[in-house]
């Protein structure tokens, strides 16, 4: 058969069609299979000639389209088979399944050619024709007549074959603004007429006109009025509208409307805006007031309907318009409207009151205006009854209308009657209440126009909906479909939504067994409202195979998907997916019981026609770059097609012609040798091999396809191929060609090890390039950031006259409730100790059970370990590792394991250059919580890590490693956040080779350290006595809790120079003490400023709190000097009473965070940070706030796995500093740390009754009472310590000799 018959010259793509190619050789005749259905061939269908063929909806969409999805001009044999193969007569064919659809497709589009009233609206079931029988005979204007003077009537184009030129727009309801966006919009979409934004934009700012022209002109006058109108019909003629613009059009139509004929067609457009928006109140209420308000019009005496409201009327209905729409508008045909709306919205369970309460107004309305039969009592009845049992907004209300009812219609049966009404509601009640909740966060979200709030509020009530349990009846369906239909209203062009709720559908038909619903008319409404998604349409296409739709009807869906261009917004992958469901349905559709040799040969060369279209658009996209479907997806639907066929030939040649593009990936061999062993087990059966002695073929292609892969220099994960190729070599092979396998695995395994050395050296040179660049970048940035960032502290209470000095010289001094920036940079020419940064990768890819010893065997032999951390990946499949080397010659080793086998499987080991912030100047009261918070959104966080306090409490920065380098450099988008209170958040990607040296006063010397000052000496006699020397920037003072002087402050000189020359000051007079003077060092122990104070008088506080002695920290900083003043002693006991020890805090935690634990349960004093105690001491102003944060505080976790304790000054002192070290110790280490674990505590056994001292104890004690190792000399007889005056002089008991005590006592020994 010529195929050439089947198209015509306007649907082929060329001008001129090639003639038809002849056949080199004759197909034998296929007998047709026997079918149970006598089904017409769709190749017999034929195409009018091109003169009587008139432009369809359709081909004028595809002819305006900027591109067409017509297929390619030609097909590629995929060689000779058994099977003589088929080629394609005309060279701009589409598929042949297209061509055999293609009469029924136009047929159907000249049916739907006349516009809003077409007759397929009249003859619809519940349209007007139906409802309306009398209107059949009335004569009706069309839209198209109305919309033919516009000039935005896109419908009509067949594509533009000469510019028109531009339409200047005017009116003065619209701005210039708004006129000229009109202008282009209407040029954007003249060339682009499938932009759907651009559609809506554009409806919408004509439709404001068209508001604002009506409050001062008629509606008609709109000088827009054809563009407006011509504008929905286009639209509407490619995408569905949507609730919001059908509302809006359905409005505007109401204010135009002026005759019968006009309110006919606002009817006709409420249709089909419900028809299209079934579940939509909006719609069906506008589409019932308006019958409401046309059976008003046209039975004025009615006083059924006299109180309910309606939508006013503008135009009054002559006499002559009365009298005929008596006859069309009856009360029945009403109540119609209001039943089926009834039924569309009554899951609506937020608004379905609205429709419902109006329906059944009517219906008491009817009820009342006659004698009731019991009939009709019995089906009101019902009515409410079933309404209870519905859950809804407004059960209350409906509970009371019910009662009203019973009352007067059953007044006997009232109470068994009512009871009986509120069992049955509860299940409802209950059903709404759980959701209550969900609804107001979407009324609340929508209150504030929040679409964001709005579509989350959405997306989170369906995940809730469909997460009921279907077990304990908690589950319904109608809820969840009536979700799903709202949100889908709402959103009505985000496809995620409408592909969720096609497949909530195909999950309840398919693995719920309902038959009583179909997918097939929400997929219709999903591909009409976003017709870019490429899954959409293939479950559309899929879903109508599962109903056993006729061939032309499938192939008229693929035709509206592919032949509009509507899927170009979404790009070449969505056409991909409906090509590989259209192509899977017709290689099905080949092997179908009832199908025949026509069925084959459309299969064949559709399939073979979508893969060469596919590439013809993709090289058309982009270029010759494009290497086709990464999946190849159609390829294999075709080989999967010749396989069935036994055109085994073919379907290699196939899988040989992907090499070129695909032979890089090991998964595209894998799949090439598991089809060639599947050919081969089927072949194994059928024919043996004659030189072998009758026994069955060895997989020798299946053979050649390994060796193959193993050739090629850039496959992806050779290590799995060989491992394959061994395998098979083992089970399949004899001897000889195992002996040759052996050898061919060993070249292969030794040419990758030397590629992955190459590839992890690459890797790790270009790592750090980019390190280095980065940093570079940062040290050009660091200066400008630095003088954008506002640094706060105790200058803030100082004189004005120092509110000019630069804070430079205190930069290391600042309070850590202030902003601080933590310069990570030293000196460059310092030796690193550690580089964490550059020595570490993260491992990918483990097992989900490994364990942190099986990682640290696998990579022992890399180099050493000094920190491993482990963590699960949170499907649970996999886990990830970041492992720490000791030097950067460990990572490359270590990189030479990526894609190695670990427990049988492959693991992917990645430099951790450039994972790692530095992070610094966030809030004092941050903690780990909160910097995860910050930074998570940008990708999985592997640790975080925060200084220890130890030596400087003023240090507030911390590193934040992520998984991937990647993860870390999106994250640097934070760096200089404005975080208020002067904060700018600094986060650089961490480089410790780039340093440089700390800047400050005391870093560069100009800083003095006065000591013994007097307390009366302020800080202006302190200016006074040293300007002399030079000019000083500043004088700090450090004060107590009452404000007095501590006899200690900082002097900062504007050069070196000055300070060195005011070092004559030490041992001076000042005042009434004799001062000490000396240059300020980065001592840590002296310049700790681990105090928080709020100030308060001595009369408030009863007496200072002394200060802790500077030269032994061990002491409390509560404890005050000895005193024989028994006032003194009492003060300080009343001081006691008032303060509390923490213990058990990290190094890590500041003063900040202990200050905004402490501070809600009462006014504090005073708060001391003791990291080098793991403590803190804490000073109320009253005893109860000590007694409440006790009692708070006892047991918290302040940090994972570090609960506070409350204790006493000895408790905290006798805690030592915390030891912490992420190394992994190893050799000696490891047994260092062993020895330093403390030993159980001695068993002190009590004294046994009855015995004397030093007589014989019971078992295991030893003469004298005090165990196996006590001493006679330890006790007294009476039991007390007893004193150790010790064996020689100056020696005590038990102390240590050292070598020079015994040098000592040798030499006294000779003296003697």
């Amino acid at each position: 058969m010529d195929i050439n018959l089947l198209l015509s010259p306007q649907e082929t793509p060329r001008a001129t069609p090639a003639p038809p190619v002849k056949p080199t050789s004759a197909k034998k005749a296929r007998k047709p299979r026997t079918s149970k259905v006598n089904q017409p061939s769709p190749l017999a269908h034929t195409t009018l000639p091109p003169s009587a063929l008139p432009h369809s909806a359709v081909v004028q969409a595809q002819n305006a389209a900027p591109t067409s999805s017509a297929m390619s001009a030609s097909s590629t044999s995929p060689g000779d088979g058994a099977r003589t193969t088929r080629q394609p007569s005309t060279p701009g064919m589409d598929t042949l399944a297209d061509l055999a659809s293609m009469q029924h497709h136009q047929q159907t589009a000249r049916a739907n050619a006349g516009g809003l009233r077409s007759a397929e609206i009249y003859d619809h079931p519940t349209s007007s024709a139906t409802i309306l029988p009398a209107l059949q005979t009335m004569s009706r204007p069309t839209v198209s007549s109305q919309l033919r003077g516009g000039s935005y009537d896109m419908a009509k184009t067949d594509g533009p074959a000469e510019t028109p030129s531009p339409r200047r727009y005017s009116t003065k309801a619209l701005s210039e603004t708004d006129l000229q966006t009109v202008i282009q919009l209407a040029e954007y979409l003249a060339a682009n007429p499938f932009a759907y934004d651009s559609h809506v934009q554009l409806i919408k700012i004509l439709h404001q006109g068209l508001s604002n022209h009506s409050h001062v002109q008629a509606p008609a006058s709109y000088d827009l009025l054809q563009d407006l109108q011509s504008a929905r019909e286009t639209m509407s003629s490619r995408f569905a509208l949507g609730e919001d613009l059908w509302a809006d059009w359905i409005q505007d139509q109401i204010l135009l409307a002026s005759s019968l004929e006009d309110k006919i067609s606002v009817m006709e457009l409420c249709l089909k805006g419900v028809e299209e928006e079934p579940g939509s109140t909006n719609l069906w209420l506008a589409y019932g007031q308006w019958m409401l308000s046309l059976y008003k019009q046209a039975h004025p005496h009615d006083q059924r309907v006299s109180g309910i409201g309606a939508i006013p009327v503008r135009h009054v209905l002559s006499e002559e318009d009365r009298m005929m729409a008596k006859e069309v508008f009856s009360w029945p045909q009403m109540m119609e409207v209001w039943k089926r709306a009834e039924q569309e919205t009554r899951w609506r369970i937020n608004d379905s009151h609205l429709i419902w309460n109006i329906w059944t107004e009517l219906l008491m309305l009817e009820l009342a205006s006659s004698p009731p039969l019991q009939e009709a009592i019995d089906d009101t009845q019902y009515h409410f009854v079933n309404r209870l049992q519905t859950p809804h907004a407004t059960w209350d209300q409906t509970f009371q209308a019910y009662s009203n009812f019973v009352s007067r219609y059953d007044d006997a049966q009232y109470e068994v009657t009512m009871v009986t009404a509120n069992r049955l509601g509860l299940d409802a009640k209950q059903t709404f209440s759980l959701r209550e909740i969900r609804e107001f966060e979407i009324m609340r979200a929508s209150e504030k126009n929040d679409k964001n709030a709005e579509l989350k509020a959405y997306s989170d009530y369906i995940d809730w909906e469909l997460s009921q349990s279907r077990k304990k009846h908690s589950f319904k369906f109608e809820l969840a479909n009536a979700i799903h239909q709202r949100a889908t209203l709402r959103f009505p062009s985000n496809s995620e939504l409408w592909e969720g709720y096609a497949m909530f559908l195909v999950e309840e038909i398919t693995t719920h067994r309902r038959r009583d619903i179909s997918a097939l008319p929400i997929l219709d409404k999903a591909t009409r409202h976003c017709p870019w998604s490429g899954t959409l349409w293939s479950q559309f296409l899929l879903s109508a195979e599962n109903s056993n739709l006729a061939f032309p009807d499938i192939g008229d869906i693929k035709h509206k998907a592919t032949s509009a261009g509507l899927l170009d917004a979404g790009g070449l992958e969505e056409v991909l997916k409906v090509s590989t469901a259209w192509c899977g349905f017709l290689r099905r559709r080949t092997f179908h019981q009832d199908s025949t040799d026509e069925d084959m040969d459309v299969a064949e060369v559709g399939i073979r026609s979508a893969i060469e279209d596919m590439d013809n658009m993709g090289r058309t996209k982009y270029g010759t770059e494009y290497q086709g479907d990464p999946e190849y997806r159609l390829e294999k639907i075709y080989i999967r097609y010749l396989t069935q066929s036994r055109n085994w030939e073919c379907a290699r040649e196939s899988w040989k012609k992907l090499i070129p593009k695909k032979g890089n990936s090991y998964e595209f061999w894998l799949r090439f040798y598991l089809w060639e062993m599947n050919t081969w087990s089927k072949l194994v059966y059928i024919e043996t091999d004659p030189n072998s002695g009758g026994r069955p073929f060895k997989p020798t292609e299946a053979t050649k396809v390994l060796q193959q892969a193993l050739k090629r220099p850039n496959l992806d994960w050779p290590e799995k191929i060989i491992e394959t190729f061994q395998h098979h070599c083992e089970d399949n092979e004899d001897a000889e060609e195992l002996q040759t396998s052996v050898a061919q695995v060993w070249k292969a395994r030794r040419a990758v090890q030397k590629r992955r050395e190459k590839e992890a050296y690459t890797a790790y040179e270009k790592a750090q390039a980019e390190a280095f660049q980065q940093q570079q970048q940062a040290q050009q940035d660091l200066a400008s950031f630095q003088d954008d960032v506002q640094y706060s502290s105790k200058r803030k209470r100082e004189d004005a006259e120092e509110e000019g000095v630069s804070k430079k010289s205190r930069h290391d001094v600042t309070e850590s409730e202030g902003p601080q920036v933590e310069d990570q940079h030293l000196a460059a020419s310092l030796v690193l100790k550690r580089d964490r940064e550059n020595a570490t990768v993260v491992v990918k890819n483990l097992p989900p059970g490994t364990t942190e010893t099986r990682l640290r065997q696998y990579f022992r032999d890399c180099g050493i370990i000094n920190s491993l951390k482990l963590m699960p990946e949170s499907d649970g499949q996999s886990a990830t590792a970041s492992i720490e080397f000791d030097s950067k010659e460990d990572v490359l080793t270590a990189q030479t394991k990526d894609m190695k086998a670990f427990d049988d499987r492959a693991i992917e080991v990645q430099i951790g250059s450039g994972s790692t912030l530095y992070v610094c100047n966030f809030p004092p009261v941050a903690d780990e919580a909160w910097i995860r918070e910050k930074f998570q959104e940008y990708g999985e966080i592997i640790d975080i890590r925060f200084p220890s306090l130890k030596y400087d409490t003023h240090r507030r920065f911390c590193y934040v490693q992520f998984k991937s380098s990647s993860d870390a450099q999106s994250a640097t988008e934070l760096d200089g956040e404005d975080l208020g209170d002067n904060l700018k958040l600094l986060a650089r990607i961490s480089n410790p080779g780039q340093k440089k040296p700390r800047e400050g006063a005391i870093y560069e010397g100009r800083e003095l350290y006065l000591v013994n000052l007097d307390r009366n000496t302020t800080r202006a006699d302190i200016k006074q006595a040293f300007k002399k020397y030079g000019y000083v920037e500043s004088v700090r003072v450090l004060t107590k809790v009452d404000g007095q002087s501590k006899g200690i402050a900082y002097v900062v000189f504007r050069s070196k120079d000055e300070a060195e020359a005011a070092l004559e000051m030490n041992l001076t007079n000042l005042g009434n003490r004799i001062l000490n003077v000396s240059i300020s060092t980065n001592d840590k122990s002296k310049r700790k400023q681990n105090r928080i104070v709020t100030s308060t008088s001595t009369s408030q506080r009863g007496t200072a709190s002394p200060a802790p002695n500077m030269n032994d920290d061990t002491h409390s900083a509560a404890s005050p000097a000895p005193s024989t003043n028994s006032a003194g002693q009492s003060k300080f006991s009343e001081i006691q009473s008032r303060t509390l020890a923490l213990l058990n805090i990290p190094d890590t935690v500041n003063d900040a965070r202990i200050r905004a634990l402490t501070e809600p349960y009462g006014e504090l004093v005073k708060v001391s940070l003791r990291p080098n105690h793991q403590g803190a001491i804490i000073e109320y102003k009253n005893e109860a706030s000590v007694g409440k944060a006790s009692l708070a505080l006892e047991g918290h976790e302040i940090a994972s796995e570090r609960q506070i304790r409350v204790g006493t000054f000895s408790d905290m002192n006798q805690q030592k500093a915390e030891y912490r070290s992420d190394r992994i110790p190893v050799g000696a280490a490891a047994k260092t740390t062993n020895a330093q674990l403390q030993g159980p505590a001695p068993i002190r056994r009590p004294g046994q009754p009855g015995t004397r001292r030093g007589g014989k104890g019971g078992l295991g004690i030893k003469r004298g009472g005090v165990g196996l190792s006590g001493s006679r000399a330890m006790t007294d007889g009476e039991g007390k310590d007893a004193e150790t005056k010790g064996t020689g002089e100056g020696e005590e008991t038990g102390k240590a000799k050292s070598n020079a005590d015994f040098k000592a006592l040798f030499l006294k020994n000779e003296g003697t």
